[in-house]
């Protein structure tokens, strides 16, 4: 609502596919050798998402945008869904299930008098990834950084600088790396497909392209290219690893994200 009560252009896009976020108590783990916690896989036909919590699995599915509300929640067609990812002899329960659509929107300005904004209200993008919140938090810690440092004595115009600094990184490095994990998911080309996961395994098998790709999609690296931005961080860094899950009937890589992001 404060975005909206100002001057402000909340340039981008929606994607075009609708998201249905589903959780069952379906034991993934149980089924599927070497599942982490955060899987996404890359199937050929359509991509999808496992997401484990404390008593359920979370399970998303690009959805056709053209389809009703009442076809997309249907329950025949949701547990005939759930059967393709994976088989199951007993009808999957389902605790919670909703459908919602994605935008990949950055604000033009941040900065607005005595009003700042940061996170959603700054800038939208793809769920996937988890950089949306991340973002949010690296906002907050820049912006009061520099309220505290104002606070001191030092001059308003450095809250131009919030506004540049995490604009950019909104763009280049939270918007950018969205779009590209979607056309890697959205991918049907095989030679594309395999050209990509070969590049993942030579990622795996380079410590030091290893590393890179870690300090980038945990958005670490976004932080150190900020000239006199919020600092050097020290976070350590988790490792990534690729598996197949040929034998679950989906043949794609995924990315073990493990707890990469600050």
């Amino acid at each position: 609502m404060v975005r909206k009560s100002l001057p402000v252009n909340f340039e981008g896009m929606t994607i075009p596919e609708i998201f249905l976020s589903m959780s069952t108590p379906f034991r993934y783990d149980l089924t599927m050798p070497d599942l982490a916690n955060i899987s996404y896989i890359n199937d050929p036909t359509e991509w999808l998402v496992l997401l484990r919590r404390p008593t359920l699995w979370r399970v998303l599915l690009p959805t056709d945008p053209n389809q009703s509300d009442a076809q997309i929640f249907d329950p025949e067609r949701i547990e005939a869904r759930l059967r393709q990812v994976l088989p199951s002899p007993e009808p999957y329960g389902i605790a919670h299930k909703t459908a919602y659509r994605v935008h990949e929107r950055v604000a033009d300005k941040s900065v607005h008098g005595r009003i700042f904004l940061a996170g959603d209200a700054a800038h939208l993008n793809d769920p996937l990834g988890g950089m949306g919140m991340n973002g949010g938090i690296h906002d907050a810690i820049n912006l009061t950084g520099k309220l505290a440092a104002v606070w001191q004595g030092a001059d308003l115009s450095l809250m131009g600088r919030y506004e540049r600094q995490r604009r950019k990184v909104a763009i280049e490095t939270v918007q950018a790396q969205a779009l590209r994990n979607r056309k890697v998911l959205n991918e049907t080309d095989p030679a594309r497909r395999a050209a990509y996961h070969g590049e993942l395994r030579a990622t795996v098998a380079d410590a030091v392209a290893n590393r890179a790709y870690m300090m980038k999609s945990s958005m670490l690296q976004s932080l150190r290219d900020l000239v006199g931005g919020i600092g050097m961080c020290n976070a350590p860094i988790c490792h990534f690893r690729i598996v197949s899950h040929e034998d679950a009937g989906k043949g794609g890589l995924m990315g073990n994200m493990g707890n990469n992001h600050v």
